[in-house]
């Protein structure tokens, strides 16, 4: 099935939501050894959308909710038209976690970067 390569469209942002809470959480348990669920900030996504020079396909005038909305649906589109596994994303997310990541102020930061290094290879994979 083919899906739309619309990043504002609402439903694959909400879906995109899920998928990156899950992601992440997976990714965390795995880096703790224990099982671990956390939502990811639409800060750390911004982050991540800057870091991988993503910012193009946010509309002007965005704020960090919107940005958000967009980095998840790239996200979930990636995963849904094959380009990404789960297992890849969960790895690639972990590779980049620090023992930061359980900071309550620099764990916003250390998530930005991690889904920025999982954002630069979708954006190639998806030749974006």
């Amino acid at each position: 099935m083919k899906y739309s390569k619309d990043f504002t469209d609402k439903n694959l942002s909400k879906f995109g939501d899920s998928l990156v809470n899950f992601l992440f959480s997976l990714a965390l348990s795995e880096y703790l050894g224990k099982p671990s669920a956390e939502r990811v900030p639409n800060s750390s996504l911004a982050i991540a959308l800057d870091r991988a020079n993503l910012l193009n396909y946010v509309p002007s005038r965005t704020d960090k909710h919107g940005k958000g909305d967009i980095a998840e649906a790239i996200i979930a589109y990636a995963w849904l038209e094959k380009k990404i596994n789960t297992d890849e994303a969960v790895n690639i997310l972990k590779a980049n976690f620090t023992p930061d990541i359980t900071h309550f102020v620099r764990k916003k930061e250390i998530i930005g970067i991690a889904f920025g290094e999982l954002l630069k290879v979708i954006k190639e994979r998806l030749e974006l």
